[in-house]
């Protein structure tokens, strides 16, 4: 929204410039003194020289803007920063620091171009050295020479590819979260800068972008706490299903890793292979603790644990997007599995993967109604049913996994 408006406003700004430029244009047509042709000329050359600062700015805030909204982690983000910081200043080195409330102190989360001492051991206190500096008191500095400016570590300073050094404060609601640094290599006139305009606004842009990022955090570590607790809500029905469901959680990260799939889509299959026989809480425990087989009526009743875990997952915001990993995931590769008979691709990749992992766990584990079976018996059986009951593709990664 923030970089909408941006957008907007640099817009309309844009479009009053151009219509005075051609507004000169049409006066020096019509000008006969040569005296007002050259004044003419350079407030052309001076609307025009704004028009390039505008446009510079235009595509830089509006290329952000789009880069961040895909960006899913703090250090990515951070990342990000660094490099299109040392982009705009032509900088060999640089840096996003970030203010540890514990501590008071700023920490560099990204770099570019230092060497690892610096980024080990660089923790400034609130108003120590030209960063600390910054974050106190909300206002960027540049420094010529950081060789001769007391402000700064000299030792620190071998570490930077410039004798220039920039740093900009990164605020959300006037309130300093940390700073970013680079050192130019390109000539800083004053600090009415374009560049270091820009770098204020991208700054305080990636300020707000950290700060949901932090909040997603606290929220995402919240839900996880629940889906710990549900699954272990399940572990009063069913004694075998939280440690088979801490299993499964592992074993889907290592599969997701192996695929290599994006963090955004690993942490949903996490979650879902945790949480995907949360539908026991609906069968009886008697059922489920039965140690003869089951008869039609009871394995009915069993089948209707992933339909159940879905709908209770569904009105679950945070959730919602893994209930359909829940509700496939006894689907068979070839549509011989429930609750809908769906196969192939049809079943989503997640409900495929927690597929492989539920039967293979279930088959190494003690059952009521029937011993364990040896690891190499369980891994022919994933192999005997490849592309039969199991995606080929996921049981090849698994079995990657497990060796």
């Amino acid at each position: 929204m923030v970089m909408d408006k941006t957008f907007l406003i640099l817009t309309i700004i844009f479009l009053v410039v151009a219509f005075m430029v051609l507004y000169l244009l049409l006066k020096n047509r019509k000008s006969s003194s040569s005296g007002e042709l050259e004044e003419t000329k350079k407030q052309l050359h001076s609307y025009m020289s704004k028009v390039d600062d505008l446009m510079f700015t235009l595509n830089s805030i509006h290329e952000f803007s789009l880069q961040v909204t895909g960006i899913a982690s703090r250090e990515d983000l951070a990342k990000y920063i660094v490099d299109l910081a040392c982009k705009l200043f032509d900088a060999g080195t640089g840096s996003v620091m970030l203010i540890n409330p514990k501590t008071s102190e700023l920490e560099i989360v990204a770099s570019k171009g230092l060497p690892a001492e610096i980024t080990s051991s660089a923790k400034p206190k609130l108003g120590e050295g030209i960063a600390g500096k910054v974050a106190e008191t909300g206002k960027p500095i540049f420094v010529e020479d950081i060789t001769t400016d007391p402000r700064f570590n000299n030792k620190t300073g071998n570490g930077y590819s410039s004798k220039s050094f920039l740093s900009v404060p990164m605020t959300v609601k006037d309130h300093v979260i940390g700073v970013v640094n680079v050192t130019p290599r390109k000539k800083i006139e004053t600090y009415e800068d374009k560049s270091i305009r820009l770098l204020s606004i991208l700054a305080d842009q990636s300020a707000f972008a950290l700060e949901n990022l932090r909040l997603y955090g606290n929220l995402e570590k919240f839900y996880m706490d629940m889906v710990e607790i549900l699954a272990k809500t399940v572990d009063v029905k069913d004694s075998y299903t939280y440690d088979h469901a801490e299993r499964a959680r592992t074993h889907a990260r290592k599969i997701c890793k192996q695929l290599n799939l994006p963090e955004g889509i690993t942490k949903p299959i996490e979650y879902a292979a945790l949480i995907h026989d949360i539908g026991k809480i609906g069968i009886e425990h008697q059922i489920l603790e039965k140690p003869g087989n089951l008869t039609p009526e009871e394995r009915k009743s069993v089948e209707q644990h992933p339909a159940i875990g879905s709908n209770i997952i569904k009105p679950v915001v945070f959730l919602s997007s893994i209930a359909p990993i829940i509700l496939y995931h006894q689907e068979w590769y070839n549509g011989r599995g429930y609750p809908e008979k769906l196969q192939g691709e049809e079943i989503p990749l997640g409900a495929r993967i927690v597929a492989v992992i539920d039967a293979y766990d279930a088959m190494v584990s003690d059952r009521p109604y029937r011993k364990a079976m040896a690891k190499e018996k369980a891994i022919e059986e994933l192999k005997r049913y490849s592309g039969v009951q199991f995606d080929t593709e996921v049981v090849n990664a698994f079995l990657q996994v497990l060796e």
